[in-house]
């Protein structure tokens, strides 16, 4: 068994598009026994490469690489999904996903392989210092990003929101090998000890590079500003907003692409671009599970709701708008548009989102010049996009509630497609306005523990 993990690592980390060395090119050998690797400064450079991969997606199903960033916008109000198959996300968009439906079911096993790669990764790593040499705590610093990030997602899908209850059960916190499947029984941590572990995992991020430039290598892979940018996030999930803004503060280096459409375009990297999930010909989701499958096939799945979503309401409908004209005269979302090859690549961090999320920690803090600061953040990324001449929303005068309403649309419009919206109303503990309105009562708000996980773990509920 340990001989199987280990070559699966390693065979991960031979698909990730970062790394081009001469290595990665061959025909790797058919049995690696663990010391092959961790004795080995190339192939431990691959191990580290497969968490990547393991975020994202494998020969079969896919994680945030598609299917489950998919569900995101299936759960928010700016998407319709007009598909009624289960296997194109119809229950996550009725919001009745239940124990045994397969976007539950890989979500979590997905996620939880993520996580034990990290784990076995980071113990085998403590004998294999010398191999790495000066890039242990980078290797280190870079798995538990990983088991950050896969926690950061579960936490958004299978808890009560933090601002309710930081008390309600979430997910188990597994942090240790599972090599042979003698540990099952683990209880289900608190939706604040999740978070807490996440932030526990981001301390030491000082050994991760910091931006030199634009390129794939280093959007590809965790960088101080992306371990922000996931702190920020679990932070202003905590209502924590004076932390969330240190930790937006230190996203330096980075600026707003002046053409909007340039991000979602070849090489899909920009000076705004802080992390993406890259798609290559080796390592494409499977049938029916990339981003371009859903939003622009010919038989589409996913349309922008221009009757009741962002691109319905006044000020965020302009046809001046450059987020607007991502979308066509049928109602595709543009950003995905590669429905044969697949190759777009999955956006997670980038600037816009930290100037968005400086708003929002902005206006929440209060005050004439917290809100000014809110202000200048709004305009940069609203403007970026949205002439001045063209604009109707006087952002000038805005203060309290309705400027917190003016950075929670402008971050629907941003990102929409971009597995964000979800998460953001769960955060917030606030209602899905669909034509039903989907509260935190509701039972498909929170998803169902998977019915493998409860039957594999005896101490699930305990």
């Amino acid at each position: 068994m340990k001989k199987y993990i280990v070559y699966a690592i390693l065979m991960a980390g031979t698909t990730l598009s970062s790394c081009s060395s001469s290595f990665l090119d061959q025909e790797p050998p058919l049995y690696i026994e663990p010391g092959d690797i961790y004795n080995d400064a190339n192939r431990l450079e691959a191990a580290v490469l497969g968490l990547y991969g393991s975020i994202k997606n494998d020969a079969s199903d896919s994680f945030m690489g598609g299917n489950t960033y998919l569900v995101f916008d299936n759960r928010g109000e700016d998407i319709v999904n007009s598909d009624p198959n289960l296997i194109t996300l119809a229950n996550t968009y009725k919001f009745n996903v239940g124990k045994t439906d397969a976007e539950n079911t890989v979500t979590w096993s997905m996620a939880y392989a993520a996580i034990n790669r990290v784990n076995i990764f980071l113990d085998e790593l403590e004998g294999a210092k010398a191999t790495a040499g000066e890039k242990y705590e980078q290797y280190k610093a870079e798995a538990k990003f990983v088991r950050a990030f896969a926690y950061y997602y579960l936490n958004n899908l299978y808890a009560t929101p933090y601002v309710i209850n930081p008390d309600a059960k979430s997910v188990p916190l597994r942090l240790t090998p599972e090599k042979n499947g003698e540990h099952n029984a683990l209880k289900r941590a608190t939706v604040k000890e999740v978070y807490e572990q996440i932030l526990s995992d981001l301390e030491n991020i000082s050994a991760l590079p910091v931006k030199a430039k634009a390129d794939e290598p280093t959007v590809t892979r965790a960088t101080q500003a992306a371990a922000n940018m996931l702190k920020m996030r679990v932070y202003m999930s905590m209502n924590n907003w004076t932390e969330a803004v240190k930790a937006g503060k230190l996203v330096a280096g980075y600026e707003l692409t002046p053409k909007f459409g340039d991000m979602f375009k070849a090489p899909y990297y920009t000076d705004e671009t802080i992390f993406s999930l890259p798609m290559k010909e080796t390592n494409r989701p499977n049938t029916q599970q990339g981003l371009a499958e859903y939003y622009y096939a010919k038989n589409t799945i996913l349309w922008v709701d221009v009757e009741n979503g962002i691109m319905g309401k006044p000020n965020y409908n302009s046809a001046d708008d450059a987020r607007v004209q991502m979308k066509n005269e049928k109602n595709q979302l543009l950003k995905f548009t590669d429905a044969a090859q697949k190759l777009d690549w999955a956006p997670i961090f980038r600037y816009a989102e930290t100037l968005l999320n400086l708003a929002e920690c902005y206006v929440n803090l209060g005050g004439t010049e917290n809100e000014k600061l809110a202000r200048e953040c709004l305009k940069q990324v609203r403007f970026r996009s949205l002439p001045e001449t063209s604009n109707q929303l006087d952002i000038d005068h805005l203060s309290g509630e309705d400027l917190k309403m003016a950075v929670y649309n402008e971050r629907r419009l941003e990102f929409i497609g971009e597995a964000m919206r979800g998460i953001d109303v769960l955060r917030r503990g606030a209602n899905f306005e669909r034509k039903t309105q989907i509260t935190p009562q509701s039972s498909g708000y929170v998803w169902p523990i998977p019915q493998s996980e409860e039957l594999m773990n005896p101490d699930l509920n305990k």
